[in-house]
């Protein structure tokens, strides 16, 4: 779990670098950089960054996935068949393109 308790100027960050740098791989805890008392960014460890945007992809994929079948259920979709066919007919011609080109 992600806290932002932990703030530190950051002069002091700078002074203390190693040791955040330490304490943030150990706890997995966020820490908040000031300057002049103002909010400036957010440290975390690469392995919380990591989890965070691996949930945030699945957020987004949850949501793409729930607009499809919404329009699906509305009558706004495409047979599965019929667009791998279009599909691979787009690559095809791409691909054709791309070797025509190399050719010259």
């Amino acid at each position: 779990m992600i806290s932002t308790q932990h703030t530190q100027s950051l002069t002091d960050f700078r002074q203390k670098a190693t040791e955040t740098l330490d304490r943030l791989n150990k706890t997995g805890e966020a820490e908040i950089l000031t300057v002049n008392g103002q909010a400036r960014a957010v440290l975390m460890s690469p392995a919380v960054y990591d989890e965070l945007a691996r949930e945030a992809q699945l957020v987004k994929d949850a949501a793409a996935i729930r607009r499809s079948r919404k329009e699906f259920k509305e009558g706004n979709g495409q047979d599965v068949n019929s667009f791998f066919k279009e599909l691979r007919a787009e690559l095809l011609e791409r691909n054709k393109k791309q070797t025509k080109g190399k050719a010259r």
